[in-house]
């Protein structure tokens, strides 16, 4: 047996439903005026729908609220409407299946949320790791810094070559001038 605001329920999915409604309850209660009728008719209009309260617990707030309203003497008994009652076991399995849904895109959310997460902290890792290393840009720049180096060898070599097809030449013309 689990017992919440009073009442006594028989299952602990029972008590945790009405427990949650026993904290909206006190939350309404400090967020709201409720010394104003106004306040109170539409707060009561508000919460006498399908798929607010459920257990005993909410539905005697609402009862609470509605004999408040009947003591107000500008608010006509017609206007009160009557508090709506769940069917027992329909309406809480329809919150419970809502509920489900809701954990199962929740789960599968958090799921893909730490994939991506774990994902995004590998590449920050490789990121890291591989900021030592060259790079593709470094790569190039030493392909091009190598070429350069080869350039200036050739042009080395060709001033070397002119140079001594320069002595050559001379000394062939020295040759000439002396037959």
């Amino acid at each position: 047996m689990y017992v919440v605001d009073g009442f006594e329920f028989q299952t602990k999915e029972e008590a945790r439903q009405a427990k949650k409604e026993s904290d909206g309850i006190r939350y309404i209660k400090d967020q709201t005026d409720m010394s104003d009728p106004d306040t109170v008719y539409k707060l009561y209009l508000r919460l006498n729908k399908p798929g607010y309260f459920f257990t005993p617990v909410g539905l005697s707030f609402l009862v609470e609220l509605q004999e408040y309203l009947h003591t107000i003497p500008y608010i006509k008994n017609e206007d009160i409407r009557p508090i709506y009652i769940p069917e027992d076991k329909k309406a809480v399995v329809e919150v419970k299946k809502q509920t489900e849904g809701y954990k199962k895109k929740f789960h599968v959310a958090l799921f893909f949320t730490i994939v991506l997460s774990a994902a995004i902290a590998v590449m920050f890792g490789i990121t890291y790791v591989s900021g030592h290393s060259p790079y593709v840009v470094d790569y190039e720049n030493e392909l091009i810094d190598k070429y350069e180096n080869w350039q200036k060898e050739l042009e080395k070599r060709e001033k070397a070559v002119e140079e001594r097809e320069k002595a050559l030449d001379e000394r062939q013309d020295a040759t000439e001038w002396t037959k």
